[in-house]
């Protein structure tokens, strides 16, 4: 019999899972770990055998996180999740939606750090997922699209029509320096790092990798390769986007580092 949910209604009353996802878990909890992978890793609704998001974070909840048997379950049930989140790709695969891509991104941290949270005590906020587990990503999508949204608002905010940068912007980036050595030595924040870069807008991009191959934004000296002169814009035009660009990636590594 599957253990019960313990969240409770604003009336008191517990939750609990629809019938046949009940029927589901105890017709599942005979099989071998090894079956039950194989049956889980069945990614068509339609397929004979084919096993419920519900029930399928039942037992990443419940099977015993040292075996092999969890990880691969987990693995499945991030890739369901994932498939429910925006696609950040361009058809052409060559751009990256950077709203798509930090929607994804909250949600996919959230579920996970929950994940993390229930192994050591158990997470009441996961038992709606294991009652409608659908509606409960969609709620999450919601909440971060409108989390993600009005960010990318305040962010046009920070732009005056006549291309300066406001206090706001030159605040938020004043000695910060994103290629600090120390910071660059640990794994985790090179990792975040290039992440963070791949988000932001192509002219931008190119002026943070070109800086970070420590080109030059100008010179007086014409022999010099410069990223002005690369791009072919005015040295005012990169300090501007440059500002732009450490102000948004301070603000999501900084998110990114509180998760």
């Amino acid at each position: 019999m599957a253990r019960p949910l313990r969240k409770q209604r604003v009336d008191g009353t517990p939750y609990h899972r629809r019938e046949p996802i009940e029927a589901e878990i105890e017709e599942l909890e005979q099989l071998e770990p090894a079956a039950l992978v194989t049956r889980c890793r069945l990614l068509s609704k339609s397929a004979h055998g084919y096993v419920s998001p519900e029930a399928l974070l039942y037992f990443v909840r419940t099977i015993d996180v040292s075996s092999d048997h969890h990880e691969a379950l987990l693995s499945i049930l991030l890739g369901r999740v994932t498939r429910l989140l925006p696609q950040p790709d361009s058809y052409d695969g060559a751009t990256v939606d950077a709203g798509k891509l930090e929607i994804r991104d909250r949600v996919l941290d959230a579920f996970v750090d929950r994940l993390l949270a229930d192994q050591a005590e158990y997470m009441e906020t996961l038992d709606y997922f294991e009652v409608n587990f659908n509606h409960a990503m969609a709620k999450d999508r919601s909440d971060a699209t409108s989390q993600v949204q009005a960010e990318l608002n305040r962010a046009v905010a920070l732009e005056n029509e006549d291309d300066e940068i406001l206090p706001e912007v030159e605040e938020a980036v004043e000695h910060y320096d994103p290629f600090d050595p120390d910071e660059l030595d640990k794994k985790s924040y090179r990792l975040l790092l290039d992440a963070a870069i791949d988000t932001l807008p192509p002219l931008q991009r190119r002026i943070v990798e070109m800086l970070r191959q420590d080109i030059p934004i100008s010179s007086s000296d014409p022999s010099v390769s410069t990223i002005s002169g690369a791009l072919g814009k005015a040295e005012k035009t990169i300090r501007n986007q440059r500002d732009r660009a450490f102000a948004t990636l301070r603000r999501r590594l900084e998110r990114k580092e509180k998760l």
